[in-house]
């Protein structure tokens, strides 16, 4: 299974990777700390210390910056994913692996925040929302789908319906603790999540072993 595409830009191939690095870093940081309506272009092209004609020249407005920040981080979940740990033939280690990185990665603080600021903007900013949810969420959800056609594909697990099966195996590495972290009440302990994802999981195997 193929791991996704790094980041690039919107409008072709940037000459300079590092810069874009230095844009999306900057761009990310103003998302945060303003929220999406108080961030301008100018604001971004000032912090990343590059010209607003550079900036244009790799994202055409704001929206795709902010899809393009949205897509990087989630793709950070994926880095570490190959075909050697995510063996269709052994779903239970595959399926822990992607446990521990989606609840690594949902429990960020940063990707805490921008999920508070999506709240902030569902009924004024809907598109802006849709950007967020098929960069972030969504993407995750088709990686774990990818994942469970294999397995199912190798005789390892027997599921009829992959889209609904991925969203109760996501559902599940998520859970009441995670709604309390979003509330700001306080996050579980590595060693909690890690033994809750193993129950978790093996709920998951359990309810579509191979028959």
């Amino acid at each position: 299974m193929s791991n996704p595409a790094p980041l690039v830009a919107k409008r072709g191939r940037p000459r300079d990777p590092k810069r874009l690095q230095k844009i999306i870093d900057a761009a990310s940081q103003q998302f945060l700390a303003c929220g999406y309506d108080r961030v301008s272009m100018d604001a971004v092209a000032l912090a990343a210390g590059v010209s607003k004609m550079t900036l244009y020249n790799n994202f055409a407005g704001k929206e795709a910056l902010f899809e393009a920040c949205v897509a990087y981080r989630t793709n950070s979940m994926f880095t570490d994913f190959n075909d050697t740990l995510l063996d269709p033939k052994q779903p239970r280690e595959a399926l822990t692996r992607i446990a521990q990185q989606f609840v690594s990665l949902m429990r960020a603080d940063d990707v805490i925040n921008i999920h508070r600021v999506m709240h902030g903007l569902a009924t004024t900013h809907p598109d802006i929302c849709a950007r967020f949810f098929n960069a972030g969420p969504e993407h995750v959800n088709q990686f774990v789908r990818a994942y469970l056609r294999q397995a199912v594909s190798a005789g390892s697990l027997h599921i009829d319906d992959i889209s609904v099966a991925a969203d109760q195996f996501l559902a599940l590495c998520l859970g009441r603790l995670h709604l309390k972290a979003t509330l700001g009440l306080g996050k579980p302990s590595a060693e909690t999540d890690a033994q809750r994802q193993a129950r978790h999981v093996a709920l998951f195997i359990a309810g579509y072993a191979a028959r």
